[in-house]
């Protein structure tokens, strides 16, 4: 038997439709000089066009878009191969594509928005984002969700549709420039407000994560809320590291109660909380004896 004949040898038939080792060749053959395009592709866009496009993000959202392109071509050459009219295939089927995509109607939205999000760029690996409350960095984007690993380090899987309808804080988006965070201080009313705002300060200007050399950027001290109780400070500061602010917060916190023992700031909330429950215990309903109606 001759190589021709190998080739046209029929592996199975259906009607008029003949299968046959040539097709599964040509299939091979196909798939191979994609996965090598795409390998060159790979090369050239994270290494050859380092110059052109200095972020690493972009380089990567280019090739994701390069990789979906190339696969849906040689896909489509396949089918030519292996002598299939697709358009054939999507008329005789078209009922029940309209019933899987209406089913499948949030799945397009996330894949439409997938596609936005690689040729906008607003969002690429790397950046910090904010999502539903949570921050992580952003560590693979798809072509329908993305992933973010979380500040406890776990693997949070976002649909892309979320990313075009809902709000997202991306700290990324000005890496360069800090942003802003607060930390809430409750004391007692006969604390000296002066006093404490100034240890607030003081503590906020010994931490090395905040800023604090910069005039635009220096931190603030106010009293927000008072009552006849207690007062309620707010210390707002600067910081680059974003996703790291949780850890800042909790450093402010010790400091500041550190402040507060060193100047006797607890103790006098304790006498506050104390003169709070006597008032509470005099203000009490009295119970009066029952009167008698003879």
């Amino acid at each position: 038997m001759g190589f021709r004949a190998i080739l046209e040898y029929q592996i199975f038939r259906i009607g008029n439709y003949t299968f046959t080792v040539s097709m599964i060749l040509g299939v091979a053959l196909l798939w191979l000089a994609a996965w090598l395009a795409l390998r060159v592709a790979k090369r050239v866009i994270y290494r050859g066009l380092k110059g052109m496009v200095s972020d690493r993000g972009r380089r990567h959202s280019l090739y994701l878009i390069v990789q979906y392109l190339g696969w849906l071509l040689a896909v489509m050459g396949m089918f030519r191969v292996v002598d299939l009219d697709i358009s054939v295939l999507l008329a005789g089927s078209a009922a029940f594509l309209v019933g899987i995509g209406l089913g499948l109607q949030q799945i397009f939205r996330d894949i439409a928005s997938g596609v936005f999000l690689l040729f906008e760029g607003s969002i690429e690996v790397g950046d910090v984002l904010q999502v539903d409350g949570i921050m992580g960095r952003v560590m693979e984007i798809h072509l329908r969700t993305s992933r973010l690993q979380t500040r406890d380090g776990m693997m949070m899987i976002v649909p892309n549709n979320k990313f075009i309808i809902e709000r997202v804080n991306n700290w990324s988006r000005h890496e360069m420039e800090p942003a802003r965070f607060s930390v809430t201080v409750t004391t007692g009313i006969s604390a000296d407000e002066r006093e404490v705002i100034q240890l607030l300060l003081d503590c906020a200007a010994k931490h090395p994560g905040i800023v604090s050399d910069a005039p635009m950027y220096q931190a603030i001290a106010q009293l927000t809320e008072f009552s006849k109780t207690d007062m309620v400070f707010e210390l707002r500061f600067w910081t680059h590291h974003k996703i790291e602010v949780d850890d800042i917060r909790s450093d402010l916190r010790l400091a500041i109660r550190d402040k507060f023992r060193q100047n006797g700031l607890l103790e006098k909330t304790a006498e506050d909380t104390a003169a709070e429950k006597r008032d509470l215990k005099q203000a009490a309903p009295v119970d009066l004896p029952p009167v008698d109606e003879d």
